[in-house]
């Protein structure tokens, strides 16, 4: 399995990008990777990790996307940064199945739509992290931002897309698939909701109704479907919303003398709430709907992030993703034809 890596896109790059890279080398055998960015600076990276080099390729590419630019325009004028070039090599390279990167994220949709392409049938890729629950399981939301103004037959797809994401990389038959909305009764939502309802209540899916976004982590789901700004906000409530609870039980703790002996003893409690809690676990969130597999992994990301992203991707190459998409996308226009 051979995955491109932008090395330069993230906020902490090049030391824990590459160094994430070597940790995915040590954790699959089986795995090469092209690292594109500036050649000099990788190299150094490289030089403090241990990992087997011959299953690296560097291509150089000097510049950079900042998060400051226009997407866009950064994506067709700086044709020599490590995105761009991460985007070409996947397109044209027939032997690289997947790509990583930790840039701006509209910077890497924009490079994944018009350098590597869509899906045939695909009307709008869409970012599908996947999320914790109090189960211990894993949900996707799908969309979290990519598409901010839907129509109907967009989150027709997405739950469709999210469908074959968990059953090709997270081996769940029969996901249970929720429509985020204002209430779960049948008839609760905006025009939009209240359509896609109707339409995802027709298809040959799991689908289970409504869900409100109180329990979107509560285990009862595996798709949680949205646009792209619903889908936002609750992503960021519910990240908020971790960082809160921590922050109130480390000054709870800290307040008395007692409180930090009992803590002593709950030592061990609280550091697997920490590691259960921690998004840097999970990876990035893959780009549904283009022709190859692209996870966009945390701006932020350490180098255990980034690894999980890119052992993340390989898992979804792997499963083949882009083909259950597909299946699915056309059985979806097998049955309106017959409508």
């Amino acid at each position: 399995m051979k995955i491109v890596v932008d090395i330069f896109g993230a906020d902490h790059a090049p030391a824990e990008t590459v160094k994430g890279a070597a940790l995915a080398l040590t954790r699959d055998e089986t795995l090469h990777l092209v690292l594109t960015g500036d050649q000099k600076a990788i190299e150094a990276e490289l030089n403090r990790c241990e990992c087997d080099r011959s299953r690296i390729e560097i291509v150089d590419a000097p510049e950079v996307i900042t998060c400051d630019e226009s997407p866009t325009a950064a994506i067709r004028v700086k044709k020599n940064s490590s995105l761009v070039v991460a985007c070409e090599l996947l397109k044209t390279r027939g032997d690289i199945a997947a790509m990583v990167s930790a840039g701006s994220t509209g910077a890497v949709l924009s490079g994944a739509i018009f350098k590597v392409g869509r899906l045939k049938g695909v009307l709008r890729p869409a970012l599908a992290p996947v999320l914790p629950t109090l189960k211990g399981s894993d949900v996707c939301l799908v969309d979290c931002g990519a598409n901010v103004d839907c129509k109907p037959e967009y989150l027709v797809q997405f739950a469709l897309m999210g469908v074959s994401y968990m059953r090709a990389v997270y081996g769940i038959v029969n996901p249970r698939v929720a429509l985020v909305s204002v209430g779960t009764e049948d008839e609760k939502g905006n025009e939009l909701t209240k359509e896609v309802f109707k339409r995802l209540k027709s298809l040959d899916i799991n689908f289970v109704g409504n869900m409100e976004a109180r329990d979107a982590l509560s285990g009862d789901y595996d798709v949680l479907v949205a646009d792209g700004f619903v889908g936002n906000v609750l992503l960021k409530s519910a990240e908020g919303t971790a960082k809160m609870v921590m922050k109130l039980l480390k000054n709870g703790i800290m307040s008395s003398t007692m409180s930090k002996v009992g803590a002593l003893f709950m030592k061990k409690t609280f550091a697997r709430l920490k590691d259960e809690m921690d998004y840097n676990k999970k990876g990035g969130a893959p780009l549904l709907g283009i022709e190859k597999v692209v996870v966009k992994a945390h701006g932020s990301s350490n180098a255990e992030s980034f690894a999980v992203a890119i052992l993340q991707a390989a898992k979804m190459a792997e499963g083949g993703i882009t083909t259950g998409i597909t299946d699915e996308l056309d059985k979806l226009a097998a049955a309106e034809s017959h409508d």
